[in-house]
């Protein structure tokens, strides 16, 4: 089985269709999001939730996704990242610890499960380098951060692979924009907790988004290959995934037509 791989979309819905209209036209019928996706936003809810419907009807991005995903018969599974609406995925509802909504589904952090005969694990969330640019509950969630107890949940049986949205700790990246020292000691919090769980599961493949860059790299001290993913509107933004051999190939995809402004690049 191969399987598309894809690294922060940022509510880009133009970028997102196009990429699941291409994934479907390459025989690719799985796509896993590594979170930043943007889907349950609360602006795609312009009508409130009524008291039988606490979810309500969505709109935007969110709809625009699902329905790709629909049309292309695509099964579309995502993690979370820090600019997600983690209060609005803690209330979906779960069948077996994952959740689906419109057709997509979330893996919460500390799932497992099986595709293509292999091992997978999610550990979604991270912090948010421009935290202090974001508003209380429109754009920004103080759950963002993944916790020990969601490493613990992961647990320690072996995996295939681990998906996650930063990186571990023991990995140095190159500065794609500059961070202040205080800044990077928060966000080490969550590069420890993912160093320890690569460390207590031991992947083949680790795959994360975040640092809007496309890297392959080994994690010191280990078998485990890094894989980080770029941003939307980035030949590097998705790969493929081949189960039967654990290898990643690029993935090709015309760049989406710039109708409008694209989103504009921030910290992640």
């Amino acid at each position: 089985m191969k399987i598309l791989i894809a690294g922060d979309w940022h509510r880009d819905a133009h970028w997102a269709v196009e990429t699941i209209k291409a994934a479907r036209q390459q025989g690719l019928r799985h796509v896993i999001h590594l979170g930043d996706l943007g889907a349950f936003w609360p602006s795609d809810y312009p009508e409130p939730p009524s008291r039988t419907n606490s979810l309500g009807k969505a709109y935007g991005f969110t709809r625009s996704l699902s329905d790709a995903v629909r049309d292309a018969n695509i099964k579309f599974m995502f993690i979370d990242g820090n600019n997600d609406n983690h209060e609005f995925l803690a209330q979906l509802p779960r069948r077996r610890r994952r959740a689906r909504m419109m057709g997509l589904t979330y893996l919460p952090r500390g799932t497992r499960f099986r595709l293509g005969g292999r091992r997978f694990g999610a550990l979604g969330g991270a912090y948010s380098l421009d935290r202090g640019q974001r508003r209380h509950h429109v754009d920004w969630w103080p759950e963002e951060e993944p916790t020990a107890e969601d490493v613990r949940r992961l647990g320690d049986r072996r995996l295939d692979v681990l998906l996650a949205h930063e990186v571990p700790a023991s990995v140095e990246l190159p500065a794609s924009f500059p961070v202040r020292p205080e800044t990077e000691a928060e966000a080490n919090r969550t590069r420890e907790l993912v160093q320890a769980a690569v460390e207590a599961t031991r992947p083949a493949q680790l795959f994360a988004g975040h640092w809007h860059q496309r890297l392959t790299v080994p994690v010191p001290g280990s078998d485990t290959v890094l894989q980080v993913l770029d941003m939307q509107r980035r030949l590097g933004n998705s790969v493929v995934l081949d189960t039967k051999t654990l290898t990643v190939e690029p993935f090709v995809q015309v760049p989406a037509r710039r109708d409008g402004p694209a989103q504009q690049e921030r910290p992640a």
